[in-house]
């Protein structure tokens, strides 16, 4: 009897059920018998209603485990994670934040999700986009939610999760509000030179007066981000202000970019004082930490999700060669391996390892070069030899060199937990084999496609 040979795909997905069952020892029942997740729970039994930093993340894991994996214990605690957030949607928080990443808009994805395994949500996925619709501040230009400009928290992050699950639940009037959203965006441009660049936004800088000083090029919180926003704008409504908006945010961008030996990287953040219509260069203490980053959310890749919707957007190939630059910028870089305190010690989704490895499997979708799918399994087997691995399951600990103690506890969140790792091991093990496949975040730009 022949022995088949195991795949290279089987230690991803052996390593996602260790995730699911530690992510399952660590899940809550409340008294209708529904499922939530503690953020930290060695520290608590705190659970906050988000996607990015909240416990939302392991609904989506364990709806994209079932999709792979076919197992019907996964689809049960989706589906009961699904039924907690449709009884808080009946009792929905007025002083919930909009975000897609904080807040609301988060809801949606999570129920877009749970459809695509099946389950019937579709009315809370609609109901989610209808309150954000009511929701939205309407007075002077556009639209806008929460005074906030960037992705993760505000309005370009919103008008992302109109162009896509919005568009697709109620049709043109989604596309109306993002390009509301977009106007007001316009409105909220500064002009350097050639250029264009956001800060965060009113409401940010009402509650961190601070960050008034603070000019993030990249795509967490940063122009990066708002330009992606407004070149998909741009494509989905033929809309030439948006694209012409994007490529100036680009040429800002690019002005602040390290280039030396056919790489791109942009600083972390820029710091100044605002003097009328003045700019003037000030220091910060927090300018003595590691100014270039290798994750997503400031660095190099989320770089690349600009660029290519940039390139999807103009039909220019030009920003094909911007996008290789970032990944040579990335593999040249150092990473994984951990060179000195706090320069690579996350292993998340946001700002570590299962980021970047995602974005060099948009990469090998992209262009198809094994050296991306190579980098990839570099990044994810270096995750796993860090990881926790006991017989409650596999979590990880992250390190946050500027704290006394410095690792910090397990979590499981999306964006600094085992949920977001998970979801890059279900999705490294469906590429080994074949599907490029992803959860259909509405922030990320589609590489199945690419400029002539």
């Amino acid at each position: 009897m022949a022995v088949t040979a195991p795949r290279k795909s089987d230690q991803y997905l052996t390593a996602a059920v260790e995730v699911a069952r530690w992510l399952e020892g660590v899940s809550l029942t409340d008294d209708h018998g529904d499922t939530s997740w503690p953020v930290k729970p060695e520290i608590s039994e705190e659970d906050l209603p988000s996607l990015g930093w909240g416990g939302l993340g392991p609904i989506v894991f364990f709806a994209d485990a079932y999709r792979t994996l076919g197992e019907r214990r996964w689809l049960d605690l989706a589906s009961s994670g699904g039924s907690r957030l449709h009884n808080l949607l009946d009792t929905l928080d007025p002083d919930l934040p909009p975000g897609l990443f904080t807040g609301l808009a988060g809801w949606a994805v999570v129920f877009h999700e749970l459809e695509r395994v099946g389950l019937d949500f579709a009315g809370d996925t609609a109901k989610v986009v209808t309150v954000l619709q009511d929701r939205a501040i309407r007075g002077g230009i556009g639209v806008q939610w929460a005074d906030t400009t960037e992705v993760l928290w505000g309005t370009a992050g919103i008008g992302f999760l109109m162009l896509t699950i919005g568009v697709e639940t109620v049709g043109d009037d989604a596309l109306v509000l993002a390009a509301g959203a977009g106007d007001w965006l316009l409105s909220q441009a500064h002009s350097v030179g050639d250029g264009l660049r956001w800060d965060l936004g009113a409401g940010p800088l009402r509650e961190r007066p601070g960050s008034a000083e603070l000019w993030f090029p990249n795509f967490a919180h940063g122009t990066a981000g708002i330009g992606a926003f407004l070149a998909r704008l741009g494509e989905a409504t033929n809309d030439d202000r948006y694209i012409e908006a994007a490529r100036r945010a680009a040429s800002w961008v690019l002005s602040t970019c390290r280039t030396e030996g056919d790489t791109c990287a942009a600083h972390h953040h820029n710091t100044s004082v605002r003097k009328g219509d003045s700019i003037g260069p000030a220091r910060q203490p927090w300018d003595d930490s590691p100014m270039y980053t290798m994750g997503w959310c400031h660095g190099p890749p989320g770089l690349g999700w600009f660029f290519q919707e940039l390139a999807l957007a103009t039909a220019d190939a030009e920003w094909n060669g911007w996008i290789e630059r970032t990944a040579r910028t990335v593999r040249t870089s150092g990473i994984p391996e951990r060179r000195e305190p706090g320069f690579w010690d996350n292993v998340g989704r946001c700002c570590g390892s299962a980021g970047v490895a995602e974005y060099f499997l948009d990469l090998h979708t992209w262009r198809d070069d094994p050296d991306d799918l190579a980098f990839a399994l570099l990044l994810v087997d270096d995750v796993l030899a860090r990881a926790t691995a006991d017989e409650n399951g596999m979590r990880w600990h992250n390190v946050e060199f500027r704290r006394d103690t410095p690792e910090l506890p397990s979590e499981t969140t999306y964006f600094q937990g085992a949920s977001g790792i998970g979801l890059a091991l279900l999705r490294l093990s469906r590429h080994l084999d074949g599907d490029d496949s992803s959860v259909n975040w509405p922030h990320e730009p589609d590489w199945t496609r690419r400029a002539p």
